[in-house]
């Protein structure tokens, strides 16, 4: 799945932290941990920004490595070291934010709101493409789907 372009800057300083987080829960490897970033943030960084961070915390002694055999391959293994719990604790706001984020992607996958917000992204970036009959048809269903979201927001609505 591909994360919204409007959350990149907000995940990007916060990718040292989800990395430390998810590798205090349990050792990954490398594709294991963005999947497992992708599963529970909603978005999947890529191995070009993964792998060199986890250099980098493996050079400041937060994250350990090992090589283990699984299957016919070896995989390199990454957990949380001591100092890495440390580190963590002292960045109990940022992780109080991403636990927040993470309930707050589960409900919007569960009810379908992160495939519209998507959706709606699309139609954002492609409107002039699209014929303008098209357009009018999404012009008065987005008047009535406005009308619902200021119905449940408690608010008059401003069109």
């Amino acid at each position: 799945m591909e994360m919204l372009e409007m959350d990149r800057w907000y995940f990007k300083g916060m990718l040292r932290v989800i990395v430390l987080k998810s590798l205090a829960e349990k050792p990954l490897h490398g594709y294991g941990l963005i999947a497992r970033i992708e599963s529970e943030y909603g978005f999947k960084p890529s191995p070009g920004a993964v792998y060199p961070l986890l250099r980098k915390l493996i050079e400041e002694g937060l994250v350990a490595v090992e090589a283990k055999r699984e299957g016919d391959r070896v995989v390199k293994v990454y957990s949380l070291t001591e100092k890495g719990a440390e580190y963590l604790k002292g960045c109990r706001q940022t992780e109080l934010m991403l636990e927040d984020l993470s309930r707050k992607m589960r409900i919007a996958r569960e009810t379908g709101l992160l495939t519209l917000a998507k959706n709606l992204l699309w139609l954002f970036r492609n409107i002039e493409k699209l014929p303008p009959e098209r357009v009018e048809e999404f012009k008065k269903k987005f008047m009535e789907l406005n009308g619902m979201f200021s119905e449940v927001r408690g608010l008059q609505t401003w069109m």
